[in-house]
């Protein structure tokens, strides 16, 4: 029966699903809210009108907060905010299995499965309460139909007769202004989508009809999405740009971060921009590393007598990246979260290239590859869940909760910091805490002058290009006197106790120490 077929076509992908899934949901409560996250908490807890006025106001659209405001309401927000992440990060792994299987066979598939499942990076959005994965999941649901164009191109070019080409079409122009009614990152997308489109119609033997087919489904997208585009210039203060001016200039060794993170398996520290240190052996990154580029290279070279799937693969893997970088010449844009959704590309093409290399192996042999392969993954990927990615503000807001007195004031280095600390807080300590809360070291100088003791508090709330420069923070409080006491939350997060010259007296009951 029909039915049953279709169960049977939906085990593979339901288990791959599943299978990506568990490592998405171990530990998905314990890390904390970083800046980011609490942005979405508060957000997604706003009554309907003030949640799409404020997602307007700061670029973005209030999709994905109205989906998550029903789950802020369950309490323990570290889990619930990021279920859906992690249920549409295992989404995209099922894609990309689809996808691959679908132009290479079923051991391209899972080995596709198994390079975007098991990459660090991808599994660290997929615990993040942000929308990255869902736009992930959706652009790749329209580059799962732009694939099955490329497999039929004489249907993809012809009236939407075929069910091959109506499920392509459909694939492409739903999950396309899906993605964009998300987020703006879909914009790039569907830039690279058109790319696609006049290569694939160039090579189709109805090239007016294709590049028809492709304009029509475009103008669906636009009036699906320009909408809301337009909504959102009247709630404008500032453009874009000035929105991302925060973004550190391109380096090389950022180049690398962005590229080792989202491609080559590399554990991304993303408040600093650098790699995380990790026990792993570096020979084993460099293997694998050197194992994916090898796989991505057969996969081209395999795929170049398939010119419309090598034009679709090659160009929605690397146009982001690209595009991204000559921007970033200019105004640094280049960051993972970014060009995360091309991580598929290249999970599909290494799946590709890997199934091409194993085509000659024996079938025992070829399973016993794949799963040492997996036990590499594995292995590369579990230092994630042991290293500190998010700063330890709860562990902050209970040693603040429990030092500062009331005349207190608390000095901190970055001040996006205080939507943290009023979560983590206990309400009976963020009076004492949140309202002496500034910013500048003479504030803080001018308090001590008034007998209050000063807690200076070092961390970043969020993203920072450089590193935490604890030290330098450190130099530049020394106008405050000698720190009677110094405490570290977590391995990021520094609280620093400077008394008034007063009880500094007589805490060293040296009379000189007051003149």
């Amino acid at each position: 029966m029909t039915w049953r077929r279709h169960l049977a076509a939906a085990r593979w992908p339901a288990a791959i699903f599943v299978l990506a899934l568990i490592p998405r949901l171990i530990d998905l409560g314990t890390r904390p809210f970083w800046l980011d996250e609490v942005f979405s908490l508060q957000r997604a807890s706003l009554a309907l009108a003030d949640l799409v006025q404020d997602s307007f106001l700061n670029h973005h659209m209030p999709t994905f907060f109205l989906m998550l405001a029903p789950f802020a309401a369950l309490g323990h927000p570290q889990f619930w905010l990021r279920v859906p992440s992690a249920c549409f990060g295992a989404l995209a792994v099922m894609l990309v299995f689809m996808i691959t299987r679908r132009i290479a066979g079923r051991l391209a598939g899972v080995i596709a499965a198994l390079v975007l499942g098991l990459s660090p990076t991808a599994l660290a959005f997929s615990q993040e309460a942000r929308s990255y994965t869902l736009e992930m999941s959706l652009i790749l649901i329209a580059l799962y139909g732009i694939v099955r164009l490329a497999l039929d191109l004489p249907a993809a070019a012809a009236p939407l007769k075929s069910r091959a080409a109506a499920t392509g079409w459909l694939a492409y122009t739903l999950g396309s202004a899906a993605a964009l009614d998300v987020l703006g990152d879909g914009m790039p997308w569907l830039l690279t989508a058109n790319i696609i489109g006049v290569i694939l119609a160039r090579l189709s033997p109805r090239p007016r009809r294709m590049l028809a087919n492709l304009l029509i489904a475009d103008g669906v997208i636009a009036a699906l999405t320009a909408p809301f585009y337009i909504a959102m210039l009247f709630f404008q203060d500032k453009g874009f740009v000035d929105s991302v001016m925060w973004i550190p200039s391109l380096t090389l060794p950022r180049f690398w971060y962005d590229i080792g993170s989202v491609y080559l398996m590399r554990i991304p520290d993303a408040v600093t921009f650098k790699f995380m240190s990790v026990a792993t052996p570096p020979f084993l990154i460099e293997f694998i590393e050197a194992a994916l580029v090898v796989a991505v290279l057969v996969a081209g070279v395999r795929l170049r007598r398939r010119p419309a799937l090598f034009a679709t693969l090659t160009v929605s893997l690397l146009f982001l990246p690209l595009l991204f970088t000559v921007i970033s010449i200019w105004r640094p844009i280049l960051l993972p979260r970014y060009i995360l959704w091309s991580a598929a590309p290249f999970a599909i093409l290494a799946g590709i290239g890997a199934s091409a290399l194993l085509s000659g192996v024996r079938p025992r042999l070829r399973l016993s590859i794949v799963g040492a392969g997996a036990a590499l993954l594995l292995v590369n990927m579990a230092p994630y869940y042991h290293v500190e990615t998010k700063p330890r503000w709860d562990i902050a807001a209970r040693m603040l909760a429990t030092d500062v007195r009331p005349g207190d004031t608390v000095l901190l280095y970055d001040e996006g910091a205080l939507p943290i600390l009023k979560l983590y807080l206990p309400a009976g300590a963020q009076t004492a805490v949140l309202n002496s809360a500034v910013g500048s070291v003479s504030q803080a100088h001018a308090a001590l002058d008034q007998g209050r003791r000063v807690w200076a508090v070092f961390g970043h709330a969020g993203q920072n290009g450089g590193s935490q420069q604890w030290f330098k923070f450190y130099d530049k409080n020394k106008e405050l006197g000698t720190p009677r006491q110094i405490q570290v939350a977590g391995n990021r997060i520094y609280i620093v106790l400077y008394d008034p010259p007063a009880l500094a007296c007589l805490a060293t009951a040296t009379a000189n120490a007051c003149s």
